[in-house]
């Protein structure tokens, strides 16, 4: 891991404009780097790398870094943001030679994908509900639509965090209740990856593995 972090910290301090389009990959130019980056590589470097992985939101590229490192080859990562996606591409190309990660459009995509492994972590996409009903069932839509993979790792505002905020509104934060209820057949691992007010929020990232 610390060969990964060392590799990509470089990278981004060789590269601080795309700091200025995506503020926060700026934790990304110093060590340690976050937590949940830290818990997605022990996570992922734990499962076979001939796994078909789905990563959503993956911005520049950071935590993509992670499953091009440890030798993953069937990999689809969807970023939104046209700009992110040309940095995210770069980004994989000079570090591992790889061209055919990264995806520009919404998820979920219209053609049916499955995978073996879907992540979600550092990434809240909140623009099509205002319930905390209608957010569960997105997640969940997000994992049925992948076929219910294996594994899930997805990343959460968690309900401790009690602060008015409205980039992070009431019905985005989930208790390791609500993750229960949306896979009752699943086991399910949790860290913690942001506690206020050392954090501008709490966070909380969920393994979620199929029985």
């Amino acid at each position: 891991m610390e060969e990964l972090e060392e590799l990509l910290k470089q990278y981004n301090i060789a590269h601080l404009a795309d700091i200025e389009l995506a503020p926060w990959s700026e934790q990304y130019c110093e060590t340690p780097f976050p937590k949940y980056w830290q818990i997605t590589y022990q996570i992922m470097s734990n499962i076979s790398p001939n796994k078909r992985v789905i990563e959503i939101g993956c911005g520049q590229g950071d935590v993509t870094t992670i499953f091009c490192h440890l030798g993953f080859t069937k990999v689809t990562s969807y970023e939104k943001d046209p700009l992110l996606v040309i940095n995210a591409k770069r980004r994989l190309k000079d570090l591992f030679g790889r061209k055919d990660v990264i995806s520009q459009g919404e998820y979920p995509v219209r053609c049916h994908t499955e995978c073996d492994v879907l992540v979600l972590v550092n990434c809240v996409y909140d623009e099509l509900v205002n319930t905390k009903v209608g957010y569960k069932n997105l997640l969940k839509d997000y994992y049925k639509h992948a076929g219910c993979p294996q594994y899930f790792i997805m990343e959460v505002i968690d309900s401790s965090y009690i602060i008015e905020d409205k980039v992070f509104p009431e019905h985005l934060r989930l208790s390791r209740k609500d993750v229960v209820e949306m896979f009752p057949n699943c086991l399910i691992q949790s860290w913690q990856t942001y506690i206020y007010p050392q954090n501008k929020k709490s966070k909380t990232l969920y393994l979620i593995v199929k029985k």
